[in-house]
């Protein structure tokens, strides 16, 4: 038996902004055109859309991503103790410059150290996830009215990606949807 699909959410991780929108199945239905987005990233700034940055710790444990992560990472700065940390920014630019991206694949954070890729990755995909499972328990939708196997995930590929998206593409012929990749991959890549 087929568990329904009572909701489709999609993560846009972007170059410079990243987000996520979602509908549930009965709000489609009524009004195919109602369409929901984290309307509050920060307090004071009414956009849909976050920073393209995460923060780790040393042990590269995903401490924030967004606007916290930038907040954080200022704050690391100041109290000079930045080496301890790994802080991306906009690090999808250094993903096209990857030949052919793979699970050994690395980039640099803003101060030249370096991480795997898909740990990177997996961390901003996680924590866009994880926002919005948390932007709806806070409603009240997750967990009383919504499981997590009942979403399906949806995720954007930039359409300028040609090799590096192989990488996606490989994942997608291992699973079969975009969903398996989010939610299995998630799980096989121990970011």
């Amino acid at each position: 038996m087929s568990i329904p699909v009572l909701m489709v959410a999609a993560i846009d991780l972007g170059t410079t902004f990243s987000g996520y929108a979602f509908s549930m199945k009965a709000e489609f239905e009524n009004n195919p055109l109602q369409i929901n987005a984290n309307q509050a990233w920060k307090p004071g700034n009414p956009s849909i859309k976050c920073p393209t940055c995460i923060l780790f710790d040393e042990n590269k444990n995903v401490l924030s991503f967004g606007y916290d992560a930038e907040d954080d990472y200022m704050n690391i700065v100041l109290d000079k103790t930045q080496n301890e940390y790994y802080f991306f920014k906009n690090f999808k630019m250094n993903l096209y410059k990857i030949e052919v991206l793979t699970n050994d694949s690395m980039i640099e954070d803003v101060a030249g150290k370096p991480m795997l890729a898909k740990t990177v990755i997996v961390g901003s995909l996680k924590s866009l996830k994880n926002h919005l499972l948390e932007n709806l328990k806070t409603r009240g939708i997750f967990g009383s009215a919504l499981r997590e196997n009942e979403i399906k995930w949806v995720l954007t590929i930039p359409s300028i990606w040609t090799e590096p998206a192989k990488v996606y593409e490989n994942l997608r012929s291992e699973g079969g949807t975009t969903d398996i990749v989010i939610q299995e991959k998630l799980k096989d890549w121990k970011a």
